[in-house]
């Protein structure tokens, strides 16, 4: 069953196949987006691994329709034997000034503007120190990488300003608490662009063309979030594949979940919806093209046009920014908090859409299809209550911060 909000109009906002110039003119679309990586994971740009022109299905990387790869590799295990974080990951570049896509002063415009909301939001870094370092980062095309104080810029931007999409700079307060990465990772953090949003007036869509590879412990996923893991302002919508060992360490269970959540305040207001994804007919180590429609009061995923989700409870209702990541974290019962990697995880995407559409306010129809939907308010969640592995996987979530 198709979804009937699929059939309605959208108009796209953005748009990127991946193509990306290496020689001037580069490419304007870049530049919106933000590359990130813990540790080593890694990305590869305008690969390929498919021979001749893309068909009309794009299913592999083409040279013509070529694949952002992101991975986190298999490493060398550290002398004290536990396995770091390994993360590989892009979301809506938080480096947004004055241009053609925002004629107006953003933030990082106003860094020594003393009513300027990101310095006042974290005045424990001097403003002009805050000004030296944004604009040193940011400045530098990007991805990049630095090595013992030295910097491998990509040939495919200027810099890593974006001037050509929507801002909403959201401030990351948790930075400073607890964030002790590297300076060029740490200072891109105090604020992410979470530009897309569904309210009373608008609806927004994502449409990507994904494939998986490599079933190894930890997590990936792909669709919208806000970029915290601060249980007070969580909030997502996502595809997200669960990978974890099981007892004794006898192989791995594999389950991709369509997970709606909403964090706040008001426990009784927040809570969460999951359906789990049926992989037997939806494997992501083959190529599909995964939907997620949000709109004021639900949330509807469709893999290939097929509506698989409905979730009409716990909908986000803040700006979030699109995401897609690949990582060793275990989420599960058993193993460590990070798995050892044996094989390389991988996330190829080679389409990308954006759209969005006017909206009546009235929330969507209910869907008759068949779900295993689970919904709970946090408020239902107790230290005294004996919770399922859905529930679990949920709390772990929201406690990951450290």
């Amino acid at each position: 069953m198709s979804s009937l909000a699929g059939c309605k109009t959208w108009t796209p906002v953005y748009e990127d196949n991946y193509s990306y110039a290496t020689t001037a003119p580069l490419s304007p679309k870049f530049n919106t987006w933000f590359w990130r990586e813990d540790a080593v994971g890694t990305h590869v740009f305008n690969y390929t691994d498919t021979p001749g022109k893309a068909d009309p299905a794009l299913q592999g990387c083409f040279s013509d329709a070529p694949c952002v790869k992101l991975a986190a590799p298999v490493y060398v295990m550290p002398s004290d034997g536990k396995p770091p974080y390994i993360n590989a990951e892009m979301y809506n570049n938080s480096c947004v000034r004055k241009g053609p896509g925002h004629p107006n002063k953003q933030p990082y415009d106003r860094l020594l503007d003393p009513v300027n909301p990101l310095v006042q939001s974290i005045s424990l870094v001097p403003s002009t120190e805050l000004h030296a370092n944004m604009k040193k980062y940011c400045d530098r095309p990007y991805p990049y990488r630095e090595i013992d104080g030295e910097f491998t810029p990509a040939p495919f931007a200027k810099d890593a300003w974006n001037t050509t999409t929507k801002a909403n700079i959201a401030h990351n307060y948790l930075a400073l608490l607890g964030d002790n990465e590297a300076p060029w990772k740490w200072y891109r953090d105090l604020g992410f662009n979470n530009i897309y949003l569904a309210d009373e007036t608008v609806s927004s869509r994502i449409v990507a063309n994904i494939r998986a590879e490599g079933e190894g412990g930890g997590s990936r996923g792909w669709g919208y979030w806000n970029t915290t893991m601060n249980p007070l302002v969580l909030q997502f919508a996502w595809f997200m594949e669960i990978t974890t060992e099981k007892q004794g360490g006898h192989g791995f269970d594999n389950q991709t979940w369509m997970m709606t959540v909403r964090g706040g305040v008001e426990k009784d207001e927040a809570g969460f919806c999951l359906t789990p994804l049926n992989a037997a007919q939806y494997s992501i180590y083959d190529w599909h093209n995964y939907t997620i429609e949000w709109s004021h009061g639900s949330v509807q995923y469709l893999v290939d046009g097929n509506l698989v989700a409905d979730h009409q409870q716990y909908v986000p209702d803040i700006g979030l920014a699109f995401h897609n990541w690949v990582d060793n974290r275990n989420y599960g019962k058993y193993g460590p908090p990070n798995y050892p990697l044996a094989i390389a995880k991988s996330n190829l995407i080679n389409q990308f859409v954006v759209s969005e559409k006017t909206s009546s306010g009235e929330s969507a129809e209910p869907w008759d299809g068949a779900s295993t939907t689970v919904c709970k308010s946090f408020a239902s969640l107790t230290d005294h209550e004996e919770l399922n592995q859905i529930e679990k996987l949920v709390a772990a979530m929201l406690s990951a911060y450290h």
